[in-house]
């Protein structure tokens, strides 16, 4: 089954310097422009290709646009490209995505002062198609009710080997995009925050990501239902 979605994915995560030390700030002297450390293990100020996934350069930047680049934050517009491992990783195909992203949280190390947080948000356009499948992988291969309307927007979540720490499960507004069916009573739309223990291709282990979820249900006696789901509304 495919469905257009326009989807805004946005992720918090560690870059650069977890395999440098740091010094003490009084060693670091005067605030420099910080860098950025590459797969390769060089500084670089505004790269213009910039990897996520040093394993397999499966996730990365390319044509960044730094719009600034000041001595605490790096702001750019850039093309997110993502390998989405189908069949596998090694046969995947990329996709490629309009992202705006963040460098923040610079930190003095042996190599100079670094950017130590990026925070990126892409988005999967209208016109884009994709199966149900990829938004919510585990929603055809197990059963998704509940009575309980949290449990059910949980399934979401892929199931194991995948394994989360659960953050939390909020009720939120449906979009106005979006029908409603029958009412609040009959369908409704949750924000569900987890920390990735054990992941996958889409959702890397070492992240907390949300994900939104619609459930719905036949009628008040009927349990709440996984309807679909994936990184926005």
């Amino acid at each position: 089954m495919n469905r257009a979605f326009r989807l805004t994915a946005v992720v918090v995560t560690t870059i650069g310097i977890a395999t440098v030390a740091p010094v003490p700030t009084s060693h670091a002297g005067k605030r420099a422009v910080p860098s950025v450390l590459t797969c390769a293990g060089k500084t670089v100020v505004k790269p213009t290709n910039y990897v996520l996934a040093c394993a397999d350069a499966g996730t990365y930047f390319n044509s960044v646009h730094w719009t600034s680049w000041t001595k605490s934050l790096a702001t750019a517009t850039a093309t997110f490209v993502q390998n989405n491992c189908t069949p596998t990783c090694a046969a995947g195909t990329f996709a490629k995505h309009p992202a705006k992203l963040t460098l923040s949280q610079p930190r003095a190390t042996k190599l100079g002062v670094l950017f130590s947080n990026i925070h990126y948000s892409y988005t999967v356009s209208a016109s884009t198609s994709l199966p149900l499948t990829t938004l919510a992988p585990a929603a055809a291969a197990r059963p998704r009710c509940s009575k309980d309307p949290k449990i059910a927007a949980e399934y979401v979540i892929p199931p194991l080997p995948f394994q989360v720490r659960a953050i939390g499960v909020q009720r939120i507004a449906m979009p106005a995009s979006e029908p409603k069916g029958n009412g609040p009573n009959f369908k409704r739309l949750y924000q569900v925050s987890f920390y990735v223990v054990r992941g996958n291709a889409v959702l890397p282990a070492g992240h907390r990501y949300t994900q939104f979820a619609y459930i719905s249900r036949a009628s008040f006696r009927a349990q709440w239902c996984f309807l679909k789901g994936g990184s926005g509304p």
